[in-house]
């Protein structure tokens, strides 16, 4: 009796994998020795290792060590070894033989016979050009035969082509173990050996590598490891203003393939930055908080492809796990920093912009924001009168000099030292706060870069000192009002030994300050408007303001000082006199 078929059913076929998503959360928050340990421990090790994005892979035995992983490797398939040499076996875009042959040493050391199964999966340029390197091929049957001894050498079983080991590098290990993989080949596969011969006898290197790098960036792309000018797109201008009304869409979550596919779910990265992605501080976590679990798998996703991103973006390493992790980091707070803008200052309206827009449409409106500053402070550097152009920068005070520098840069960074004293790194704007301390930083600089022009602090005043010795604004302004507590005119000069005598007793008498700050008072007066004030009153309180810094860090330096003051140590004041420099070391023959 036949019996009726199985009525078909509709609908998406469900997921194979679906229950290792759990698993995977769970390992994004292990430590990398503790998630080599947890996946070691499953029954279906193979089946966990080969479902795992290889950028996780490679991150977590990157972070443990090759030589305590093997039998991890030994478990991957050929798209995830590949995915391996992928990301650390090139440099820019040419193969890096060194790295490569250590990638080989590796897979032979872990298992033998799978390493065979894994290197015949590879693209078969890249296996032809590695091959190639390390060996040269003989077609006997054409009378063709090497030179002088032989060494390391092979022949396939039809006498037909001797394979001489040997060439770049004179990586005998490498060789040995090409040679290894090719006599084992032999025996699964001969047709596909004696293609690879042929492939080695009339391909030419660049042909192979040109190809070979094309594969690779193909699959580099899925992950968002586009090539460094494509990639460059993230960093394109938004306008902030009109992003608030047009939000881009988001992406469609990526989809999984078959059981033996490498996987592209960025979802449960350990790349990611768990720590701010749930500190419950951060603007990124407060609206993640309020998300579905799909729609926060979709996130994560965007996140670390973004960051992806940008890593190729700025040409780093795509083999350096460390830095991956930094990117992502800075990825996420520049993120924050378009969403926070996206609903101006509405905090319950966090989770619904983030899950109405792309990640990377935020990312660029954040680095938008960060690239409308430089643009404006390009504007006042270029502006007649500035006193920031030429060498205008120069003479600005730390850290303002640094702000600037740090802004002026194609790709606009924050001088840490402008909120914490004990930094002198750079790196991206973190919050609209430190977009705002930056953009109060330019006002600043601006303002007393005009009115240190306006004194007479022009580059003539300085035409004649080395870029190296040339005085900041506060040592500037710092002899002025040296000059004016001893009773002198001021004006733009270094102050005069006898003005530095009498400085610690200048500085503590208030009536001789106060008659120093109404003189600037007059003079800011008369040298009105001034950017960044919009009236003489403005332009008063500022000056005023910037003068007490200076007479603060004049007492406090001065103060110090027990014995005479000599001229050549002042750091807050203009003396004139130079600092002695290191001698220099003797060499043979000075006397």
């Amino acid at each position: 009796m036949t019996m009726p078929a199985k009525p078909k059913t509709s609908g998406p076929e469900p997921d194979k994998n679906a229950d290792l998503v759990p698993l995977y959360r769970e390992l994004a928050g292990l430590s990398a020795k503790a998630r080599i340990d947890r996946i070691i421990s499953r029954k279906d090790t193979m089946r966990v290792v080969r479902r795992m994005p290889t950028v996780d892979l490679y991150a977590t035995i990157r972070d443990v060590g090759v030589d305590d992983c093997l039998e991890i490797i030994e478990l991957m398939s050929p798209a995830q070894v590949q995915g391996f040499l992928d990301l650390d076996g090139w440099r820019r875009d040419r193969v890096d033989v060194t790295a490569m042959g250590r990638w080989l040493r590796v897979l032979f050391a872990a298992n033998v016979e799978r390493a065979v199964g894994q290197l015949r999966g590879f693209d078969i340029e890249l296996l032809t050009l590695l091959l190639k390197i390390h060996c040269k091929v003989y077609d006997l049957t054409l009378d063709e035969e090497p030179e002088g001894d032989v060494g390391r050498h092979t022949m396939t079983p039809d006498q037909r082509f001797l394979i001489v080991f040997g060439g770049v590098g004179g990586d005998d290990e490498a060789q040995a173990t090409l040679q290894q993989f090719l006599e084992r080949l032999m025996a699964r596969d001969m047709l596909f050996v004696l293609r690879i011969c042929e492939a080695m006898r009339w391909e030419l290197p660049s042909s192979l590598e040109e190809e070979a790098l094309h594969w690779r960036n193909a699959r580099l792309a899925d992950l968002g490891f586009l090539p460094a000018d494509e990639a460059a797109v993230v960093f394109a201008w938004v306008d902030p203003d009109k992003a608030i009304a047009q939000p881009a869409p988001p992406s469609n979550p990526p989809k999984s393939g078959p059981d033996d596919s490498t996987s592209t779910d960025l979802t449960s990265s350990p790349l990611l930055p768990w720590e701010i992605l749930g500190d419950g501080a951060s603007v990124i976590s407060k609206a993640m908080a309020g998300l579905t679990d799909i729609v926060g798998d979709r996130v994560r996703h965007e996140l670390m492809l973004t960051a992806n991103r940008v890593h190729a973006a700025e040409s780093a390493d795509l083999g350096d796990a460390d830095a991956l992790k930094e990117t992502a980091r800075q990825v996420a707070a520049t993120v924050g920093v378009g969403l926070a803008w996206m609903v101006q200052g509405n905090e319950a309206m966090l989770s619904q912009r983030l899950t109405a827009t792309n990640v990377q449409h935020l990312f660029r409106i954040g680095h938008s924001l960060s690239l409308r500053l430089r643009n404006d402070l390009k504007a006042k550097v270029a502006a007649k009168g500035s006193g920031l152009n030429e060498r205008g920068l120069l003479r600005l005070d730390a850290p303002l000099r640094e702000v600037i520098a740090g802004l002026l840069r194609v790709r606009p960074l924050l001088y840490a030292g402008l909120l914490d004293t004990r930094r002198v790194d750079f790196r991206p704007i973190a919050s609209l706060s430190e977009l705002a301390a930056a953009a109060a930083a330019t006002s600043e600089a601006s303002f007393r870069a005009a009115l240190m022009l306006r004194l007479g602090a022009d580059d003539a005043a300085f035409a004649d000192i080395d870029d190296a010795d040339i005085p900041t604004h506060g040592a500037i302004f710092g002899a002025m009002l040296a000059q004016a507590l001893s009773g002198s005119p001021w004006s733009v000069r270094p102050t005069t030994s006898d003005e530095v005598k009498a400085l610690k007793e200048a500085l503590g008498d208030e009536a001789r300050t106060t008659t120093a700050l109404l003189a600037l008072d007059d003079a800011v007066r008369r040298l009105s408007p001034l950017p960044g004030a919009a009236d003489e009153s403005a332009a008063v309180t500022r000056a005023r303001t910037y003068a007490r810094q200076v007479l603060a860090a004049m007492t406090a330096e001065v103060g110090a000082v027990s014995g005479p003051i000599d001229g050549r140590f002042l750091a807050s004041v203009w003396t004139g006199a130079r600092r002695p420099r290191p001698a220099r070391a003797a060499r043979d023959g000075d006397e």
